[in-house]
């Protein structure tokens, strides 16, 4: 155990050596994370073998994405422990992931020769060389592993949005968890080009300009987009589905309390022009728990419709804070400057991640995932690493070796996250006694992970959790 360990630090140290000769900034005082740059391809591939044989297309092509984004993660990391290698290049390995994802789509999604290879080469590109771009445009502000995992479940997005919405030209959606896919997948690509636009035309990023562009996307593309994908009037379907049920609207009022609690929360130590601490942040996470757990109960539809469109205002908000436009631009930057993580530098990754790792199951296309799976985030960032920082900053005076995370922390996180799963099996959410088992197990290997891991823990726990309950 010994020599691999060895081996995995000596490889890690020639990737990380590799970066630095090519200059690109990785996120100081943390190591690569590699291991957290496979996960998101894993997942894809666990959610595709969970399903029966009547899995949708669209789970088909994301658990197909998902192998081809592990041999893209597994060439990117080969080709980078090569010394004198010119990373930000397109290199001739890359072109193993392209062609064995094209075979895939070719030979089991049944697509065309020409599909097959324009999705392959793409995924493949995006996955190997996109990661090394992402990390030169941002500079210090991901680690290897934490770019990788960020470029993949963008590809996993962008490959669900390629097979939905044509089909849905074709075939207008019925039930109400597809209406909802198609009305977060055009609302995040709305978001992304008016990113993408003004990211790249410097015109776009004066305030009239800015605002022209995106009131002209949403009125003159995307709304009419939606309009024909869903054949019918969007607003109407909306309101229509909010309150078609009673606990729909008790739901609303509940987290619009929720949402005014964190308002006040920032509002206030924005005043006291205070830094935060990791104390004060966690009430987010509290926040958070709070708000998915009736959520993912009683009404995993309107949560999977909500945090899509949360995500992409979060998304929004923080391109108007990094281009200072008014009349939000400041305000934003004011909070930021506040409660900004020591992880976080140029953008505001924190509440991003923390986002997506709560939300992450449930994006996920798949309906075969149990209750406890669906909690991961819950249970790592929003209970586990919320009691962990409580009871360590109150009670912690053991820390762990090379570790400024304490021991009593870590036996907080335990008890915590074991603690959930005990009531929720009381409650009839856990019927199987071995999930019971494997729950209780990974959380004391996830808490432990936890305590001696320097990557953002609302990415990397989540996605680990997922993982094991899904295996």
């Amino acid at each position: 155990m010994e020599v691999l360990i060895k081996k995995y630090e000596y490889f890690e140290e020639r990737i990380l050596q590799s970066l630095k000769n090519n200059g690109i900034e990785h996120r100081i005082k943390a190591n690569s994370g590699l291991w957290l740059g496979i996960l998101v391809g894993l997942s894809a591939i666990l959610t595709i073998l969970k399903e029966d044989a009547s899995y949708s297309e669209i789970c088909l092509i994301s658990g197909l994405t998902g192998i081809g984004l592990l041999i893209s993660c597994t060439c990117l990391y080969l080709r980078l422990s090569t010394e004198q290698v010119a990373v930000r290049d397109f290199q001739v390995i890359y072109f193993l992931p392209a062609l064995i994802t094209s075979m895939l789509y070719l030979l089991i999604a049944n697509k065309g020769l020409l599909v097959s290879v324009t999705w392959g080469l793409s995924v493949a590109s995006l996955g190997t060389w996109g990661v090394l771009q992402l990390m030169s445009i941002f500079p210090g502000c991901f680690t290897l592993g934490e770019a990788t995992a960020v470029i993949h479940g963008c590809i996993l997005f962008l490959m669900s949005v390629v097979t939905n919405l044509p089909l849905r030209y074709h075939l207008p959606p019925i039930h109400d968890d597809d209406i909802a896919t198609v009305l977060v997948q055009v609302a995040m690509l709305y978001v992304i080009s008016v990113c993408i636009i003004s990211g790249y035309f410097k015109t776009f990023r004066s305030t009239k300009c800015f605002y022209i562009m995106t009131i002209t996307l949403l009125l003159i593309i995307y709304l009419p987009l939606i309009y024909i994908m869903l054949d019918q009037n969007p607003i109407v379907w909306l309101l229509s589905f909010i309150f078609s049920k009673a606990s729909k609207t008790i739901l609303i009022g509940y987290w619009a309390v929720c949402l005014s609690l964190g308002i006040i929360a920032i509002g206030y130590q924005t005043l006291l022009n205070i830094h935060a601490t990791t104390s004060t942040r966690k009430i987010f996470h509290l926040l958070a728990v709070l708000v998915y757990i009736p959520g993912l109960m009683y009404e995993q539809i309107f949560l999977y419709l909500a945090s899509g469109m949360v995500m992409g205002l979060f998304v929004f908000l923080e391109l108007i804070r990094c281009l200072r436009i008014p009349p939000l631009g400041e305000a934003l930057q004011q909070g930021f400057s506040v409660f900004v993580d020591e992880k976080d530098s140029l953008i505001s990754l924190t509440p991003l991640y923390l986002l997506c790792g709560l939300s992450f199951p449930l994006w996920m296309p798949t309906n075969n995932v149990p209750l406890l799976a669906l909690l991961s985030g819950v249970l790592t960032v929003g209970v586990g690493d919320t009691v962990a920082s409580f009871v360590g900053n109150k009670w912690g005076s053991h820390k762990w070796t090379n570790s400024n995370k304490t021991i009593e922390g870590t036996i907080g996180c335990i008890f915590s996250q074991v603690g959930l799963i005990c009531i929720l099996t009381s409650m009839g959410y856990v019927n199987s006694g071995w999930l019971f088992l494997r729950s209780i197990l990974f959380s004391v290997v996830v808490s432990l992970i936890e305590a001696h891991t320097n990557q953002v823990d609302n990415l990397a726990l989540p996605l680990l959790m997922y993982v094991c309950l899904t295996l």
